[in-house]
């Protein structure tokens, strides 16, 4: 037993919860051996009978078995929960739309249906958006959740918080010391010069980026300006790459007042010093276009440009990332870049079974193909 002992006479369910919790947090391992019934009284200096009660409740429970003449062992993980994988993403929903906001939300359901199709189940949880001390929190107790619940495996995709991106390496090890494969979904959990050791499926973000700017070139456009949130992942560092790649191919140098990171959700929440700032920017002619870091960025400063009294994409243009469903709900329709989330999917899971049936392999990441989506808030139709 791993904590001190108890100082006073205690009741079964007492022993019943402490031994659980020890099984469950792997205190005790799949196949271990428990202390025999005397030395547990001792422990929690109560009798015998109680601890036999305790023990009785916990064997219904599933977690023990007891073999006649050899003691008591902690039951071997069924086929099912080896067959059950687990999921850490953000996936939210925006609120009086009922629509998903990340391609996460769109890859869940068919990373769901392809899991069954393997023969595997998925344990679903959503992260809601927090401020970051409980979106952080929060996350830990679904990890934690997931490591009690014994499963394969677990899709993550590392959280995006501005202050605190070390929280993204330790859940990864605490999945790690639990004996869980990690696949991770569109980013790294390291900054982008680093390489976790973590398989990553997603997009080519620089090259998606460098094809979206580059439309916008073609159409023209040479103030061209970026926007994103305010953490900086390696997902969005390269679409930071791609559209300045995109730009000095045609011997325009960026400035750094034309990169903008700041939580799109304040513009229409009410005034903001970024708001201001991007309307002067319109409207003095020094931004022709915006490249959004994603598809519910780009809504935002569509409808707060709308409300504000320019045009998309007569006085400005922009265009975003995912093709996202929340696109049909806008009032220009929005050139994008499209994710395929049922190939994403596919991805996933075929490199999670990989990764737990080969665990030496060196890590991978894992590209699909991306679409350019041309709509009208381009200019281009």
């Amino acid at each position: 037993m791993d904590s001190k002992q108890p100082k006073r006479s205690i009741k079964h369910k007492t022993v019943y919860d402490k031994i659980c919790s020890d099984i469950l947090k792997g205190v005790y391992k799949p196949g271990q051996k428990l202390p025999t019934e005397n030395e547990l009284a001792e422990f929690f200096k109560t009798s015998r009978p109680t601890i036999s009660r305790a023990m009785r409740d916990i064997q219904e429970k599933g977690l023990i078995v007891r073999h006649q003449g050899q003691g008591t062992f902690v039951k071997q993980a069924s086929v099912n929960q080896h067959k059950t994988f687990g999921i850490l993403v953000h996936w939210q929903i925006r609120p009086h739309t009922d629509t998903m906001t990340t391609i996460f939300g769109m890859m869940v359901p068919e990373i769901l249906k392809v899991t069954s199709q393997h023969g595997y189940s998925l344990l679903l949880n959503d992260i809601p958006e927090y401020i970051d001390t409980d979106y952080i929190e929060y996350s830990k107790k679904i990890a934690q959740r997931l490591i009690d619940s014994h499963v394969a495996g677990v899709f993550f995709t590392p959280l995006e918080v501005s202050d605190k991106m070390s929280i993204n390496e330790e859940l990864a090890n605490a999945f790690d010391k639990a004996g869980i494969a990690l696949v991770l979904l569109d980013r790294d959990i390291t900054d982008s010069y680093h390489r976790s050791k973590y398989d990553i499926v997603g997009i080519n973000n620089e090259q998606s980026s460098l094809v979206l700017t580059n439309h916008l070139l073609k159409l023209g456009c040479k103030k061209i300006d970026f926007v994103c949130g305010p953490a900086l992942t390696t997902s969005i560092n390269d679409r930071i790459r791609g559209y300045r790649s995109a730009l000095e191919e045609q011997n325009i140098h960026v400035q750094p007042h034309q990169l903008h990171s700041f939580d799109s959700k304040r513009l229409l929440e009410g005034d903001s010093t970024e708001g201001q700032e991007i309307l002067d920017l319109v409207r003095s002619g020094k931004t022709e276009a915006f490249v959004c870091v994603n598809d519910t960025t780009a809504a935002d400063m569509m409808l707060y440009f709308l409300r504000n009294g320019l045009k998309v994409p007569q006085d400005v243009r922009i265009v975003g990332f995912d093709d996202l469903p929340i696109n049909k709900l806008l009032p220009v329709p929005l050139t994008t870049i499209r994710q395929p989330a049922e190939a994403l999917a596919h991805e996933s899971v075929r490199t999670m079974i990989d990764r737990i049936e080969h665990s030496q392999m060196p890590a991978r990441d894992i590209m699909v193909k991306t679409e350019l989506i041309i709509r009208q808030s381009c200019g281009s139709e």
